[in-house]
């Protein structure tokens, strides 16, 4: 029983090994170069997923190459803007592979495709040192120059990779991450510092300006009230003494009946929200004028002089 399972563990230990030499398989997102010794031809491409039939080595040798897009970063480094100032940059690349067999002929494999296209990558630092410092950092989205930079880079990186032969295509060169040193920081805050001090100044005279305008035409308006205000004050102060000298031409004729007018029109004005007041008859001069004797002289009137016998 024990050599039973050992026999068959041995087989089966074999079967693998047999498969895995005469067999390979290929996925879905993979490109399969095949080799007959290490020569290779349009017929050595499988692209069709699935498992493939080899001879063993020496005789086939199998590479296989993703078709996935690839990522590539470059090291982080210091480079000089064109007005001087330091920057830190870290560029990268999205590349494929889109000759299989020319990619195998001329590199053989992803690691020397890493090393060329970094060397490659470098060169494209050199663009960004064309620009200067407000053109890679600034608030204002419009003075950027970062699209045109991997724009441009990614241009001049494919019309060389197509006169290699490579096999490959450079899909995007893009700036990963831009870092200011120290030095460049002091300087980009002394800078902003300026640059917010001059707003103020600027927003402060202006203020002062809309401040002094609306404040010279409120007295304006206010001159403009007033003289319209003494105007109709003047008016109304004619009008009055018009129709005044109109009255007291009337009440001249009968200055009693005139005070008692008087008289009545204030009890009016006294007695307007039901109040009541308890006062003595004779507090009320008004009243006088109703027990005037009529037989008595008048204030007005001189009253006769008493004369007294003598004996």
């Amino acid at each position: 029983m024990k050599n039973s399972f050992v026999l068959l563990f041995g087989l089966v230990i074999g079967a693998v090994l047999l498969s895995h030499m005469f067999f390979y398989q290929v996925r879905y997102d993979q490109v399969a170069v095949r080799t007959t010794f290490d020569k290779a031809d349009e017929a050595s491409v499988q692209e069709t997923p699935g498992l493939k039939w080899r001879w063993p080595w020496p005789i086939n040798k199998v590479t296989l190459y993703p078709k996935r897009l690839q990522l590539l970063e470059d090291k982080i480094e210091e480079l000089q803007t064109a007005d001087g100032k330091s920057v830190i940059v870290r560029t990268y690349l999205t590349w494929r592979i889109t000759d299989p067999l020319r990619f195998y002929i001329t590199l053989k494999d992803q690691a020397e495709a890493t090393r060329q296209l970094s060397s490659r990558l470098r060169e494209v630092r050199g663009l960004i040192s064309g620009y200067r410092f407000d053109e890679l950092v600034n608030l204002d989205p419009s003075k950027l120059k970062l699209a045109a930079i991997e724009e441009q880079a990614a241009d001049s990186l494919g019309a060389a990779l197509d006169q290699t032969g490579y096999g490959i295509a450079v899909e995007s060169v893009g700036i990963h991450k831009i870092i200011l040193p120290e030095s460049t920081t002091e300087k980009v805050f002394e800078t902003m510092i300026a640059s917010r001090q001059r707003l103020a100044e600027n927003a402060l005279q202006e203020g002062q300006a809309q401040a002094s305008a609306i404040r010279s035409e409120a007295t304006s308006a206010r001159d403009r009230i007033l003289a319209f205000a003494e105007r109709r004050a003047q008016a109304i102060r004619a009008e009055g003494d018009r129709e005044a000298s109109t009255q007291y031409q009337t009440f001249a004729r009968n200055e009693e009946f005139a005070i008692f007018l008087r008289k009545v029109e204030a009890l009016k004005k006294m007695l307007d929200h039901n109040t009541t007041f308890v006062l003595s008859a004779d507090s009320l001069g008004i009243l006088d004028w109703f027990n005037k004797d009529p037989s008595q002289p008048s204030a007005t009137q001189p009253r006769a002089a008493k004369t007294r016998a003598t004996p």
